[in-house]
């Protein structure tokens, strides 16, 4: 045996479980996250498909080679499926995102059966710690980009021609969390007849079978209802980048984020980012984002009442400040694109993808 194989041969793998394929955040953490860490560590990835995956085949095939034993188990899911680690070998690892100030006793439960969890931001280890999880326990483990795929030199997609003038972004699924209505809202009133100015809404909600943003806008008796374009949900999460750079500004009034990828990714691409001043992504918002103040307020979303219990709080952005925020970049543009660009620079020096895999290695150890 060499001494390279012989150093791999005890090089223990860590046994990924979470939702590799597909679109959404959690896909995307997954698919970025694990992708990086195995150019550090040997990974062996159980890919979920919704709650199923053969994930506990693959754990008895592991343990059955001692050199393939794994070193931990590492699952980045939804708190209340992290019985998942039930019986796992090497050290239990809850990865996980959540939005809410409140999570569901169950779910504490869940997470502390674990040997350690991790989070996304130093707000939401807080939540965690308020929710009676043991400060030792609940370790920071941020998201990122991917420099290559999201940066400000990406050609931008020809897709957006047709639509004239400064364009703002949106991008993320049409619900409440979101502020998506109160964003069309204000951007109805933000400007006037004159102003050369639209709004590019890449959202959709695909819990809501009814969903129908065309009825949906006609509902909101809009001023300039053809200022508002929506553009269909994006198959390729790396097509993102040239949508983001066919655009002048991104703008996020959301009530809660558990990380806030699309944000993270606006910044990377050099565009001036307008976002909610709370929760997640004050992580990784610099001083170069527009920061929209807000109140915090008890959550009357059925969703969250539902599946939280309690509910929680989040913020509820300011439509004024936000109303001056958009009039801002639309007419201060050169100091706009300055602070779009000194975001990107933050972004791309500090949060990528193989930043949060060298933080996680450092939890690992060696």
């Amino acid at each position: 045996m060499t001494e390279k194989s012989r150093a791999k041969s005890t090089n223990p793998p860590v046994h990924a479980i979470g939702w590799f394929e597909g679109r959404f955040g959690y896909n995307v953490h997954t698919r970025n996250f694990f992708d990086s860490l195995a150019r550090l560590v040997p990974v062996a990835a159980s890919p979920l498909m919704l709650q199923d995956g053969p994930w506990q085949a693959d754990r008895d095939i592991l343990c059955r080679v001692p050199a393939l034993t794994p070193r931990a188990t590492v699952a980045l899911l939804y708190a209340e499926m992290m019985d998942i680690l039930d019986g796992a070998p090497g050290r239990r690892i809850a990865y996980t995102v959540w939005e809410s100030t409140v999570y569901p006793p169950n779910w504490i439960e869940k997470l502390r059966s674990a040997d350690e969890v991790w989070i996304p931001s130093a707000w939401g280890r807080r939540i965690l710690i308020e929710n009676g999880l043991a400060p030792d326990s609940v370790h920071v483990v941020p998201e990122g980009v991917d420099p290559a795929l999201f940066n400000p030199a990406i050609v931008p997609t020809t897709a957006l021609q047709a639509f004239s003038g400064f364009k703002f972004l949106n991008v993320g699924r049409f619900e409440t969390r979101k502020g998506t209505r109160l964003l069309i809202e204000t951007f109805d009133r933000a400007f006037g007849p004159n102003d050369e100015v639209c709004l590019i809404l890449a959202c959709d909600n695909h819990h809501d079978p009814d969903f129908d943003i065309a009825r949906i806008l006609r509902s909101l008796n809009l001023r300039y209802p053809g200022r508002i374009a929506f553009i269909p949900p994006v198959r390729s999460h790396a097509r993102f980048a040239e949508l983001y750079r066919a655009c002048d500004a991104f703008v996020a009034p959301f009530r809660a984020e558990g990380w806030g990828l699309p944000v993270c990714e606006a910044m990377a691409c050099g565009l001036p980012v307008i976002a909610t001043d709370y929760s997640g992504p004050t992580e990784f918002m610099d001083e170069s984002v527009y920061r929209i103040g807000c109140e915090i307020e008890e959550i009357t979303d059925p969703l969250y009442l539902s599946s939280a219990t309690a509910g929680g709080r989040w913020a509820e952005p300011d439509p004024d400040h936000l109303c001056e925020l958009l009039r801002d970049v639309y007419r201060n543009r050169e100091d706009a694109a300055r602070r779009g660009m000194a975001g990107s620079r933050h972004i791309l020096g500090h949060f990528t993808w193989d930043d949060a895999a060298n933080v996680a290695l450092a939890r690992l150890g060696t």
